[in-house]
C-alpha cells in the first residue's frame, strides 16, 4: 500500500545539568514555559531554519511557521488586531512529506539535532512530556481584549487554549493516493472512535502542578474530548462534522489525515510504533465503528486507568490485532512489537517516566527523542 507520511512533534524547553553528589545521580532540571520563555529571543535564535522554501508546508499568516521548526504557544494581539507576542509553550518540528513513517522519523531526528544546536546557545535543551508538569493552570495574562475575543470566536483553532498551551504531543500525518473524500472522512471517523484504545500506548503525562497525578495521562484527561482526536483535509461531504473535516489550504494537503490524540512519545521506537498503529487502523477493513467526536468517558477512563480498565485493555488488543492484520507483509508491522510488550505488561510509557522521576527527580524526559 502506497502512502505518504509526516510528523509534527511538540517539545518542551528545559535547562538541565547532572548532579552526582551525595552518592546518587539526579538531574538539576528547570522546566520552562510561557512564564519565562521570551518570544523575541527565541524567534531570533530559530530564524532562517531549514524548510523555508518547501512549498508543501502550510504557513501561518504571521511568519512564525515558516520552515521545519517554529515556536508553539498562544498568540496575542493588541486592541487593533496587531500581533504583539506569543506566550511560548515550546517548539514544534514538522517533517517534510516522506514516503514512509521510517523516513519521517529519520528526518525528525535530523531536524531535532539541528534545532538542538541552536537552542544550546541559549542554554536550552529539548524535553519531552505530554503535559506541563509544573503549572496548576494556564491563565491568560493580560486577559483577552475585545478584538481577541471576537477573533477567537470566529477561529475555532484557538478554542481551549487553557489546555493546548499546557499539552505536548505529535500529529501523525498520513495520506493515501486514490481515496475519495468520503473514504478519507470514513477513515478519520474510524480513528476518532478507536482513539481511546490507541492512546495509552503513548501516555507520558503522569504529572501535574509539580507532583504525580492520579493517572498516566493528564493530557488525555483534559484534551481529547474538548478537541478533535483526528481531522482530515478534503472538500467536506454533505453532513460532515465541521471540526473534523477541513478544506485543504494548499494543494498538497488534499486528502491528508491527521491523528492528534497521542501524548508525546518518549522514543523513536515508540513514535514509529504509534505511527504504525495509526497506519494499520487507517487500512483495517475489520474495524467497523465510526464516530464524529471523541468519547469523553472512554478517553478519561483511559487517561486514569489505561490498561487496568478491562474495556480499554480489550479495545487496545482489538486495534493492535487489526493493525497487525492490515499491515501484514509491510515493514511497518514490525514496529508494533513494542506495543505488544506494553500491553502484555499492563504498562504505559508514563510508568517509565515515574520510574525515572523516583531516581532523577525530573518530570520529563531530557535530551529529546533517542
Amino acid at each position: 500500500m502506497l502512502y505518504s507520511a509526516g510528523f509534527e512533534f511538540e517539545y518542551a524547553l528545559v535547562t538541565e545539568s547532572p548532579d552526582v553528589g551525595a552518592g546518587s545521580f539526579r538531574y538539576l532540571g528547570t522546566f520552562h514555559d510561557f512564564v519565562d520563555l521570551d518570544f523575541d529571543t527565541l524567534q531570533r535564535a530559530l530564524a532562517d531554519g531549514s524548510g523555508t522554501t518547501d512549498e508543501d508546508l502550510v504557513r501561518g499568516d504571521l511568519g512564525i511557521k515558516s520552515g521545519y521548526w517554529y515556536l508553539e504557544g498562544d498568540e496575542r494581539f493588541d486592541a487593533d488586531g496587531t500581533f504583539t507576542s506569543m506566550l511560548v509553550k515550546g517548539v514544534e518540528i514538522r517533517t517534510p512529506v516522506c514516503s514512509s513513517t521510517t523516513d519521517a522519523a529519520d528526518r525528525l531526528i535530523d531536524l531535532q539535532d539541528d534545532i538542538s544546536k541552536r537552542l544550546a546557545h541559549l542554554g536550552l535543551h529539548l524535553g519531552i512530556v505530554g503535559f506541563n508538569p509544573i503549572r496548576e493552570a494556564y491563565v491568560l495574562d493580560p486577559p483577552l481584549n475585545e478584538w481577541e475575543r471576537r477573533m477567537r470566536a470566529e477561529h475555532r483553532e484557538y478554542d481551549h487554549a487553557e489546555v493546548s498551551n499546557l499539552s505536548y504531543g505529535p500529529d501523525i500525518n498520513l495520506s493515501f493516493p486514490g481515496l475519495s473524500a468520503e473514504q478519507v472522512v470514513e477513515v478519520t471517523r474510524r480513528l476518532t472512535y478507536y482513539s481511546p484504545f490507541m492512546v495509552p500506548f503513548s501516555f507520558s503525562s503522569p504529572f501535574h502542578a509539580g507532583r504525580a497525578w492520579r493517572g498516566p495521562s493528564k493530557r488525555t484527561y483534559e484534551r481529547t474530548w474538548r478537541r478533535v482526536a483526528a481531522r482530515c483535509f478534503v472538500t467536506p461531504p454533505a453532513g460532515a462534522e465541521p471540526s473534523m473535516v477541513h478544506l485543504p489550504r494548499i494543494p498538497r494537503e488534499e486528502g491528508r489525515i491527521e491523528f492528534k490524540a497521542y501524548d508525546a512519545f518518549l522514543s523513536r521506537d515508540l513514535l514509529l510504533a504509534g505511527a504504525a498503529l495509526t497506519l494499520g487502523v487507517c487500512l483495517a477493513d475489520d474495524l467497523p465503528e465510526l464516530a464524529d467526536k471523541p468519547s469523553r468517558d472512554l478517553h478519561q477512563r483511559s487517561a486514569t486507568d489505561a490498561f487496568a480498565d478491562p474495556e480499554i485493555a480489550a479495545g487496545a488488543r482489538d486495534v493492535l490485532a487489526a493493525a497487525r492484520r492490515a499491515l501484514a507483509g509491510m515493514p511497518e508491522a514490525g514496529h508494533l512489537d513494542c506495543l505488544d510488550q506494553l500491553l502484555s505488561a499492563g504498562r504505559t510509557p508514563a510508568d517509565s517516566l515515574l520510574d525515572e522521576y523516583s531516581r532523577t527527580g525530573l518530570m520529563y524526559l531530557p535530551e529529546g527523542l533517542r
